[in-house]
C-alpha cells in the first residue's frame, strides 16, 4: 500500500468553526484573525483555546454531534491498494473515488509481476497471463486476482477517518494498519482522530 499527494484543508477554519455554537453574534473579521493567530499557534507549537475546545468536542462519540466539525476537515491523497482492500474500503460513505486505474481498459497492458501484491498466488497471475494471450476480455476481469494493485484519487474528511481508524488499526489485512499509520501522521491527528476522547 502507497498513499502520497495529500493535501488537508480547512483544518484551522474548522477548528475555530467548532466554537459557533456558543456566539450571540458572528464577526467575520474576528473569525478570520481566530484562524491566523491558530495557524501561527501551531507553527510556533503554543497552545490556543480554538485547539483545546476542538479536543474537547473531539472527544466525544461521533454520534453526539459535537464533534461534526471534523467533517469539514477534507482530506485529499493518492492511495495504491489491492483490490481486497478497496472493496473494504467502498464501505465507507464519505470515502469519495474521485478517479482511479481502469482494469478494463488497461489489465492486458499491466505488468502483474509488479502491479500485484507479493502475495498474490503464482497461478492466479499465471491465469491472467493465459487470459490475457486469449484476449479475453470478461473472463480476464472476473480472473483478476484481488492482490492485483489500483491507484486511485480519493477525498474524505477527518471524521470519516476518524471511524476507519477506530474500526481498522488492529485489522488482520496488513493494509490497513499502513492505513491507519498514514492517518496518524496528519496534521493533529492524534488530538482530533486518534485518542478519540481516551
Amino acid at each position: 500500500m502507497k498513499i502520497d499527494n495529500v493535501k488537508v484543508y480547512d483544518l484551522e477554519e474548522c477548528i475555530v468553526a467548532g466554537g459557533l455554537p456558543m456566539l450571540s453574534a458572528y464577526d467575520e473579521e474576528k473569525f478570520t484573525e481566530s484562524v491566523e493567530q491558530l495557524k501561527s499557534d501551531r507553527a510556533q507549537n503554543q497552545g490556543s483555546k480554538h485547539l483545546s475546545r476542538a479536543c474537547k468536542l473531539a472527544a466525544n462519540d461521533s454520534a453526539s454531534g459535537h464533534c461534526n466539525f471534523l467533517k469539514g476537515i477534507l482530506v485529499a491523497c493518492n492511495v495504491t491498494g489491492t483490490q481486497a482492500w478497496w472493496i473494504q474500503a467502498g464501505r465507507y460513505g464519505h470515502f469519495v473515488i474521485d478517479s482511479s486505474m481502469s482494469k478494463m481498459h488497461r489489465l492486458k497492458s499491466m505488468n502483474l509481476e509488479t502491479c500485484c501484491h507479493p502475495k498474490t498466488p503464482e497461478i492466479s497471475r499465471q491465469e491472467v497471463k493465459k487470459l490475457i494471450a486469449l484476449d479475453d476480455i470478461e473472463s480476464l476481469i472476473y480472473a483478476c486476482p484481488m492482490g492485483l494493485e489500483l491507484t486511485a484519487r480519493i477525498n474524505t474528511n477527518y471524521m470519516q477517518l476518524r471511524i476507519m481508524y477506530h474500526q481498522r488499526k488492529a485489522h488482520r489485512l496488513n493494509e490497513w494498519r499502513i492505513f491507519c499509520h498514514w492517518i496518524e501522521s496528519l496534521p493533529l491527528a492524534h488530538e482530533l482522530i486518534v485518542s478519540n476522547g481516551e
